[in-house]
């Protein structure tokens, strides 16, 4: 058991280490932002409210599993998607009219939306030209068709707002370019990089797209249900924006409150509902059972993911059942 132990707490410093050399390649990538003082304090304040990196965790779990070795290749690709994600987030919250990010002034509160744009271009530049320079071409095929699905997942969901004849299967297909792309992508260089063949390589897609499924899940539990002191955002953000989630979804097809959550909703699209109105469609949701349905919707995504690390025959799946376990229960 102490050996057991031992190689869990090495195996999980290993990744941490990687982790750190991930942050000294993101910074070596945008460096010569330095050279510009208009960009400088742009891009430093947006990687100060960069999140945990659990896409660069996911990637270099994923790749463990083949020689337990990581290479300088595995760094870039992680480093690459952080940046193009951020990027993502930067441009999202220009569309959003967000001021806050993981609770600090988001970049397009700060320096405006327009200054936001750019940065956003910047890194998605840097991105691609550093990947040429590592002759990393594969990456950038990879790396592009990723921001082609969550360009069209984005799109999808900005052409149905404030539907309410929405079904959950555009729902899903929309959250599974703007939210799991990203997943699916650090899963598939992952096992790659592992020397999985291709029928574990898609199941490593498929547990990527998983996990961003019940990660979106999640944020629309919080957006609905919680409060910007936990969140860093602000609350009901979806709902003002005419973005109808999983669980509004649900609790529209309640046979007791459907009806009354609609007739809310009639009105979000006429007019700016009030604190009161959003506190009585927050209770609505939670009466018709919304809250939990959905959390019964993320634990069979987390089943699903379960049966799929079971059936990766010889491979140490330890940490991604962590990380998986911590995505359904955070």
């Amino acid at each position: 058991m102490n050996v057991i132990v031992s190689e869990a707490l090495t195996r999980e410093k290993l990744i941490d280490d990687c982790v750190s050399k991930v942050h000294e390649e993101i910074k070596n990538i945008l460096s010569d932002y330095k050279s510009s003082q208009n960009l400088c304090d742009i891009i430093k304040d947006a990687l100060t409210s960069s999140g945990k990196m659990l896409r660069t965790k996911l990637l270099i779990s994923i790749s463990l599993m083949g020689d337990g070795e990581i290479s300088k290749k595995v760094i870039s690709q992680a480093a690459a998607v952080e940046i193009t994600h951020l990027a993502s987030l930067i441009h999202d919250d220009i569309i959003d009219d967000s001021t806050l990010r993981r609770s600090h002034k988001s970049t397009q509160a700060k320096y405006g939306k327009d200054v936001a744009v750019f940065a956003g271009d910047y890194m998605i530049a840097k991105v691609f030209s550093y990947l040429a320079n590592e002759n990393l071409y594969d990456e950038i095929k990879v790396i592009a068709n990723t921001i082609k699905h969550m360009c069209n997942g984005e799109v999808g969901q900005n052409l149905i707002k404030y539907r309410l004849d929405m079904g959950e299967d555009e729902y899903f297909e929309n959250i599974s370019g703007k939210t799991a792309s990203f997943f699916k992508t650090v899963c598939y260089f992952g096992a790659r990089n592992a020397g999985f063949g291709q029928m574990d390589t898609e199941r490593m897609v498929a547990f990527g797209e998983n996990l961003g499924l019940m990660f979106q899940l999640k944020d629309d539990l919080l957006d609905l249900f919680s409060n910007k002191l936990i969140t860093g955002k602000e609350e009901f953000s979806d709902i003002r924006e005419g973005i109808y989630t999983y669980p509004v979804l649900l609790g529209l097809k309640d046979e007791d409150y459907g009806e009354e959550i609609h007739r809310i909703l009639l009105e979000n699209k006429e007019r700016k509902l009030g604190e009161d109105e959003l506190i009585s469609l927050r209770k609505l949701l939670i009466k018709s059972k919304a809250d939990t349905l959905t959390a019964l919707k993320i634990r069979d995504l987390a089943d699903e993911n379960r049966f799929i690390l079971a059936s990766i025959d010889g491979k140490d799946v330890m940490y991604l059942e962590k990380i998986l376990e911590k995505v359904e229960n955070s």
